[in-house]
């Protein structure tokens, strides 16, 4: 049984997997906010549309100058094309948790979560990458779709949310996210991927001779 009036802010896209962990959450019982970054790679648009169908708040916050300079040089490296997921994925529960212990936050939330899935992606998000995700961005994370697979966090340790009734998911297919949205009544979502341009290799071939024909870029 969870404790009352627990408040979970969730890294939010917009995307099936993170409306999920928010609806997860919202079954518990919990009180649920979103935070979505927005950069010169990716916009919020998915996300308000998100939000505005689950019925719960969305925060933005543009991380536009720091991404840039991330997408330079990341210490985790590069994906296939100019993506640095590990390190983009830290710097925003980085980003997320510091919003968290600021006096930003009078709707006091409790912890962070996040729609990741394990083995969903084979180069961030394996179960190393997740956990380097959270250790780089120096905070805990709940994953309410993987939380039976990975190990047990101080969230659900104090009581905050009850571990039996978060999942087991895992891999690439997608059957069960369909399970959980026909069972949640979530007919309208986004198709998975196409929301950041470092990903499209024609982009990221053009960013990428950017930076080689001009250092300071």
């Amino acid at each position: 049984m969870t404790m009352k009036n627990v408040k979970a802010l969730v890294l939010f896209s917009g995307g099936l997997d993170s409306i999920l962990a928010a609806k997860v959450l919202l079954d518990q019982g919990l009180i649920v906010g979103a935070i979505s970054f927005k950069s010169n790679f990716y916009d919020t648009q998915k996300a308000k549309a998100g939000a505005l169908n689950v019925g719960i708040q969305l925060i933005e916050k543009d991380i536009s100058w720091d991404m840039f300079d991330l997408v330079k040089n990341p210490p985790s490296g590069h994906g296939k094309n100019m993506n640095p997921c590990i390190d983009c994925h830290a710097m925003m529960m980085r980003s997320a948790a510091e919003f968290l212990r600021s006096g930003e936050k009078p709707e006091g939330y409790d912890f962070l979560a996040t729609g990741e899935v394990l083995g969903q992606r084979p180069f961030s998000q394996n179960k190393s990458a997740l956990l380097r995700v959270a250790k780089l961005a120096g905070v805990e994370v709940l994953r309410p779709l993987s939380a039976r697979l990975l190990p047990e966090t101080e969230m659900e340790r104090a009581g905050l949310i009850d571990r039996q009734r978060l999942h087991d998911i895992s891999g690439r297919g997608r059957h069960r996210q369909m399970e959980l949205a026909k069972f949640f009544k979530i007919n309208m979502y986004p198709s998975p991927g196409g929301g950041c341009l470092l990903t499209d290799p024609a982009y990221a071939k053009r960013l990428k001779s950017l930076f080689n024909y001009r250092a300071d870029a």
